[in-house]
């Protein structure tokens, strides 16, 4: 779509290439909203998608190239290397996997017992100090 459109206009064209019928067909099943209300209000061109909006498509397709959506620039879909780097999060986006996170947890709890026996250690080294001075003052 080179001619200038609504980002509704766009959003019909989308839907209709992801194979809905309709914009309440795809508000209802593409986006599972209740009712396709959020999306109609855009009909007339004059109001903006709200970041929900985006947010949903964008989680529920991840194929759709938002840049076209909300700007017109580009294609309806994410293609080739654009779809593969679009998929890798940068390095400070990577959401920290489960795995990730219970080996975090397992070594928070290890450095806690650590730091346990670390004081026991440190109690047991000065009780030993202590007795050897006790015998050391009855045996000269």
């Amino acid at each position: 779509m080179n001619k200038k459109t609504t980002f509704f206009e766009r959003l019909e064209a989308f839907s209709i290439a992801e194979g809905f019928k309709s914009i309440n067909d795809f508000a209802i099943n593409g986006l599972k909203y209740k009712s396709s209300q959020k999306l109609n209000r855009l009909r007339s061109g004059k109001g903006k998608p709200s970041l929900e909006i985006i947010e949903d498509i964008k989680n529920r397709f991840e194929n759709a190239d938002l840049n076209w959506l909300i700007s017109n620039k580009g294609e309806k879909h994410l293609v080739g290397i654009d779809l593969v780097l679009h998929d890798v999060p940068a390095p400070d986006e990577a959401a920290p996997c489960k795995e990730c996170e219970l080996r975090d947890a397992i070594i928070a709890s290890q450095k806690q017992t650590i730091k346990a026996l670390q004081g026991q250690a440190d109690t047991l080294q000065l009780t030993m100090e202590i007795v050897s001075r006790k015998n050391l003052r009855k045996n000269p």
